[in-house]
């Protein structure tokens, strides 16, 4: 009996708030409309008070590069490569004696060593010999590259084949045999004994030089054109020119002298920052002038962002019951930032050094859809960007 009645009396509680709630449903219904409006007004005003939907608009705009068309040429000072070659004694070797006889034989082996042979050309072997009897041999790192019967004291320089030549070489000197002639001796005596060859100083046929491009520049950047002119004398004892960005060759070929050139350089090569380049030749002297780097970019960066506004927060923003507020938030370096704000057509400049704007944009709000653009003067980076009722 007891539950029957405890039933019975949740079951009329729930009775008596259905009788409530239909009530307060009457009410509104048959409210005259303008108190209908700001019943519910007050309520989505409270709603959009209380939290994230005071929040129209929070974008991350990034970088904002105002780089477009071409930009300005990075200058590089003239070169000069040129290839000097003279004349040097490799190596000096003591008077020595070779001899070939029953009871005496001597040869002579001489070790020398070259720093750079690649870069040697001309290069012989010179001597003189007061005595000279039998048939000398002179080998080069085993290999004979004279054999004969000297005729006067003053010899004829031996050339050194370059394809013998290395940085480590020897030197072998002989005398024939007597043969039967068991009393006599052939002997060759070698005073004034020189290596002497010329030498290609190859240090100035190289120039290395440097040009920088900056973040902004290299985010906006479309492509890049090296341009110089080469002039030339003794056209026909010309080598290769080969042109280095960042050690990868962009150009090499001989060159027709006083042409001007446009060399393209693929954006894969260039870096951030300070990017080398090298002329090099492989012969011959070249003056290298006029030379730019000329830098095309991308159309500047311009970045449009919409919100909406319905009818009754416009209505409270007329009325000046709610304020809308559009804030920009930069990266704090101090510097100068300009940019133009373009809110529903009504432009106006931002320019300031500090680290955030805030602008109450009440009246550029239209109702519905509303946007936002903003077009840098300069390069510049946005943490934030946000319109928020207030």
């Amino acid at each position: 009996m007891k539950m029957q009645k405890q039933a019975q009396g949740g079951m009329n509680a729930a009775i008596l708030v259905a009788i409530i709630a239909g009530l307060i449903i009457l009410y509104i219904i048959f409210l005259p409309s303008s108190e209908k409006e700001k019943f519910l007004e007050n309520r989505t005003s409270s709603q959009i008070d209380g939290g994230e939907a005071s929040v129209l608009l929070k974008a991350f705009p990034g970088l904002l590069s105002a780089s477009g068309g071409l930009g300005d040429e990075k200058a590089i000072p003239n070169i000069f490569l040129v290839e000097t070659t003279n004349a040097n004694e490799l190596e000096k070797i003591n008077p020595f004696i070779v001899r070939s006889g029953w009871f005496d034989k001597r040869e002579r082996k001489i070790d020398f060593a070259l720093d750079d042979p690649d870069n040697l050309d001309n290069v012989v072997l010179s001597f003189t010999a007061k005595k000279r009897k039998g048939i000398l041999t002179i080998k080069l790192n085993g290999v004979n590259i004279f054999e004969g019967e000297l005729a006067n004291e003053i010899a004829e320089p031996v050339s050194l084949s370059p394809n013998l030549l290395g940085k480590k070489n020897t030197l072998e000197f002989g005398v024939s045999s007597v043969g039967a002639r068991f009393w006599a001796t052939n002997e060759y005596s070698f005073e004034n004994v020189k290596i002497i060859g010329d030498i290609t100083d190859t240090s100035r046929q190289e120039s290395a030089n440097a040009f920088t491009i900056s973040n902004s520049e290299f985010s906006s950047l479309e492509e890049a054109t090296l341009k110089f002119v080469p002039y030339c004398s003794n056209v026909n004892e010309l080598g290769t020119l080969n042109i280095f960005v960042n050690n990868k060759k962009i150009f090499s070929t001989v060159p027709t002298c006083d042409n001007a050139y446009k060399q393209s350089i693929p954006r894969s090569v260039l870096n951030e920052g300070e990017n080398n380049i090298v002329f090099k030749t492989s012969k011959g002297t070249y003056s290298i002038e006029q030379i730019r780097v000329a830098l095309k970019f991308k159309e500047p960066t311009v970045k449009t962002y919409f919100f909406e506004i319905d009818g009754s927060t416009f209505r409270k923003i007329r009325d000046n019951e709610r304020d809308i507020i559009l804030s920009v938030k930069f990266i704090d370096d101090k510097k100068q930032k300009r940019l133009k704000l373009d809110v529903n057509g009504r432009i106006e400049t931002i320019e300031t050094e500090k680290a955030s704007f805030t602008k109450n944009i009440n009246s550029k709000a239209v109702e519905g859809n509303n946007y936002a653009r903003l077009e840098p003067f300069d390069d510049i980076e946005i943490v934030e960007l946000k319109v928020e009722l207030a």
